[in-house]
């Protein structure tokens, strides 16, 4: 029944009383009951008090994250705070807390633990965590070290925090290494803003790439340009980035597109050069058969009949045909077996009736089988019979002309072949040659025959060059490359042309129509063109005045040739930069500018070459120092030769690094010279340093030693040692302390006498003759008072009165001697006193004697 009475009192129903148990609970073995108080009681404050005693980081962690009282979430933060921080003697170990400490990335915990912890590793550990700038930057002000606030200026990549850092810090090494970070962040910046654009000019540039027309370039820029976007892709952001790759791909499918028309064109050409290569193979078959040929080679001419025409449906396949091109060729064919047959028959025939009937067949302008040919000749022989003998015919003048018109005209150079025949054609209408105009009759069916080839190959080419310079008219180009490919389409016109302007004028007025066209839209281009190039040339006259001017009013011997100099280095810039100008106005304007730079180059190269042998003359005195043998006097003077070359004449950059190059190997040869003698000197400085040190250190000995024959020898000697090693440079320090032992030796070597002197009167007190008992007598006791009033020690209580009669009595007239010496005075009176003493009166005696001992005080 009583059972109520004895419960806890944590367990009490006023929280006051709770609080005052919780005071009283252990942390370590109340644990358990302080987390179930922290958890569960009823009143907050208790909660909060429990909450504070906790060492489990766990139930901590709970009540911060459960409870509802704010005020306990509170105490639960500070706990966990003053725990991480090791402000609580029932603080987690170092190495628990640095765990702990770099697992939470609470920053309230973290700026706690930094500010106030007194183990410099868990505030470091916490400054690495701590990514809230604003406390940074509070630390960074007020933090107990250096190290800390460094620590803390470290973290902060805030350009703001930085600079108000930098103004207001009190740490000068924070206010530097702010400035310096600042600094650098801020070219961080500026270098992240300079890509930033890059990037978007690279946009702009691929946009426009992927609007632009493909030509020869398209693929290398477009390579260049993915090369530029695979360096900048790091700093892009997603809107641009997403911008670029759209650009990219149209590019890319532009130019996939490009090749594959491009592959398709080739594959056309190919097929169609394949087509006249066959019909040309044919063609040349039929010119070059012989007789032989039609005799005993029919069979080859079907199987090469049977070859070309299999490689021309070969090629028809791959591209087809214009349907000209292919009745053409299949007249070509046609024609082939229409001779193949007949030339079958004519070696087949049997009669001359049936002979005379295919030669009426057989073309005039191939060669006959040797049936026909032999035909020809009987019948050619029967009408030279019949017919008159004709007369001689004249020396042609003009072989030379026919010989290389028939040699174009046999090898197919339809171009050249017509300008042999216009020129021949001139010849006939201007002499009235009959014999060339015969010879040319001759000839005009081989023309003929090239022209309907040149005809055959070169019209589509043509007809296709037309269509092309008319696609160009609306083009959505440049001008300077519209420019360009109207050029191209203009030399492929020129390859094609036959010399026969008659036959290549209906095309060629098309062809013409369509390029003035085209071209319309360049004429602005180059009316601009050809006003910047004026405006180019103008400002290349006054480029040229105003440095005519310079060179004529200036005082070459006043001059300020930097300035002259950078003029020389700029003129040539600015020059080029105005470009471009026309062809013809720039040689007259460019021989003027040269004229201008030769006359200042040679005032400027008359200038270097003096300048430069004052600046050798100095260069050969440094050289001729390093022969010295005193190195300090030679850097003496080297200092001086610095100081005149200084301030010797100035020199353009190259002249200058060069010379500057060697002069500052020879004044480092120098100065590594004085350095080497310098370091010598001061290891010879330590060895002697070091040797007197250690005769220092003897001398020291010997001082410390009793004051006895013996010492004062191996003294002497000491002082002597020092006193030989005082020589040369040495540390002063040193020198000071050697002196001061020497003095002291000094002194104590000059007492030697004086000590002798006391060591004769100890030898006589320690001969006095001592009593068998221990009375003392007057005399004896006079002379031990006598010796202690001497001696300057006290005397014994009872003996004082008798110590004083002797003062007054003795001890004035004693004084008045001359060189009074107290212990000639003992002598003296030893010398009086002949009676035994005492033990006690000899002890006495000694006492006094040592108070005297010279040299050991």
């Amino acid at each position: 029944m009583f059972g109520r009475f004895l419960k806890p009192r944590w367990q009490h129903a006023k929280p006051e009383i709770r609080l005052k148990a919780i005071e009283q609970l252990d942390h370590s073995n109340d644990a358990d009951l302080l987390h179930q108080l922290a958890r569960g009681d009823a009143s907050a404050l208790v909660r909060a008090a429990a909450t504070a005693k906790l060492t489990d980081f766990a139930a901590l962690d709970e009540v911060h994250q459960r409870d509802e009282t704010p005020s306990v979430r509170e105490a639960a933060s500070m706990r966990i705070m003053s725990l991480l921080a090791g402000t609580t003697d029932d603080s987690p170990n170092s190495d628990t807390r640095l765990r702990l400490i770099r697992l939470t990335d609470n920053q309230d915990v973290l700026a706690h633990v930094a500010a106030h912890s007194p183990d410099m590793h868990s505030r470091m550990a916490a400054l690495e965590r701590l990514s809230d700038e604003a406390v940074l930057y509070q630390l960074a002000l007020d933090a107990p070290t250096q190290a800390l606030r460094v620590a803390c200026v470290q973290n902060i990549s805030s350009l703001s925090l930085l600079k108000r850092l930098a103004k207001h810090g009190r740490d000068k090494r924070v206010t530097r290494l702010a400035r310096d970070q600042a600094r650098e962040l801020q070219q961080q910046q500026q270098q992240t803003e300079r890509e930033t654009v890059k990037v978007y000019h690279l946009a702009d540039r691929l946009e426009q790439h992927a609007r632009r027309r493909v030509d020869a370039l398209y693929g290398p820029q477009l390579e260049q340009l993915e090369q530029q976007w695979r360096q900048l892709s790091p700093q892009a952001s997603a809107d641009i980035a997403s911008r670029i790759q759209q650009a990219l791909h149209q590019c890319r499918n532009q130019l996939t597109e490009s090749q594959e028309q491009t592959r398709q064109q080739a594959l056309a050409e190919t097929a169609k050069a394949e087509r006249e290569a066959a019909a040309h193979t044919l063609f040349q078959l039929l010119s070059q058969a012989t007789p032989e040929t039609w005799d005993h080679h029919l069979g080859e001419m079907r199987s090469a009949l049977a070859t070309q025409r299999r490689r021309w449906n070969s090629a028809d396949e791959h591209a087809q045909a214009l349907d000209q091109d292919r009745m053409a060729f299949n007249d070509l064919v046609t024609a082939f077996e229409q001779l193949l047959t007949l030339a079958t028959d004519i070696n087949a025939a049997d009669s001359q009736e049936t002979l005379t009937e295919l030669a009426t067949r057989w073309p005039k302008e191939y060669q006959p089988p040797s049936a026909l040919l032999a035909l020809r000749t009987r019948k050619k022989d029967d009408t030279a019979e019949t017919a008159e003998p004709e007369r001689a015919k004249p020396a042609q003048p003009h072989r030379g002309l026919l010989v290389a018109l028939k040699r174009e005209l046999r090898q197919g150079n339809l171009r050249h072949a017509n300008r042999l025949w216009h020129r021949a054609q001139t010849i006939i209408d201007t002499h009235n040659d009959d014999a060339l105009s015969a010879e040319l009759s001759k000839l005009a069916a081989r023309r003929a025959e090239l022209q309907d080839w040149h005809r055959f190959a070169a019209e589509p080419k043509k007809v296709a060059l037309c269509e092309q310079m008319e696609a160009l008219d609306g083009t959505t180009m440049d001008a300077p490359e519209l420019a360009t490919a109207i050029q191209a389409l203009h030399d492929e016109w020129r390859s094609l042309m036959s010399s026969d302007q008659d036959e290549d004028q209906s095309l060629w007025a098309r062809f013409k129509e369509a390029s003035d066209k085209a071209y319309q839209p360049c004429r602005a281009h180059f009316a601009e063109l050809d006003a910047i190039k004026a405006s180019n040339l103008e400002k290349r006259q006054t480029l040229c005045q105003q440095l005519d001017n310079f060179i004529t009013v200036q005082n070459w011997e006043k001059a300020d040739w930097h300035g002259v100099w950078q003029i020389r280095q700029q003129a040539p810039k600015d020059w080029k930069a105005l470009h471009p100008i026309r062809f013809t106005d720039a040689r007259d304007i460019q021989k003027r500018f040269s004229a201008l730079l030769a006359q200042l180059d040679e005032q400027l190269n008359g200038y270097i070459e003096k300048a430069e042998n004052e600046r050798k003359q100095l260069l050969d005195q440094a050289r001729a120092l390093m022969e010295l043998d005193d190195p300090q006097q030679a850097t003496r003077e080297a200092q001086a030769i610095q100081k005149r070359w200084r301030q010797s004449a100035w020199l353009p950059p190259a002249q200058h690094r060069a010379l500057q190059k060697q002069f500052r190997k020879t004044m480092d040869a120098l100065f590594d010279a004085r350095n080497r003698d310098m370091a010598a000197h001061r290891k010879r400085q330590e060895q002697a340093g070091q040797t007197l040190a250690t005769h220092i250190s003897a001398l020291e000995d010997c001082l410390a030693q009793p004051f006895t024959d013996d010492s004062a020898d191996n003294l002497s000697r000491a002082s002597a040692a020092v006193d030989e090693h005082l020589g040369g440079e040495l540390p002063q320090p040193l020198v000071r302390k050697a002196q001061q032992l020497k003095r002291r030796a000094s002194e104590r070597l000059q007492q030697l006498s004086r000590w002798q002197q006391w060591q004769q009167l100890r030898n006589a007190v320690a001969g006095l003759p001592e009593t068998a008992g221990n009375e003392e007598s007057d005399d004896a006791l006079t002379l031990a008072v006598a010796f202690e009033a001497l001696a300057g020690v006290p005397s014994p209580e009872l003996e004082r009165q008798r110590r004083l009669q002797w003062q007054l009595e003795q001890l004035p007239g004693a004084m008045k001697r001359q060189q009074f010496d107290a212990r000639e005075e003992m002598q003296r009176l030893l010398a009086d006193h002949a009676l035994p003493v005492s033990t006690a009166i000899k002890a006495r005696l000694h006492h006094a004697i040592a108070v005297l001992e010279p040299g050991n005080a």
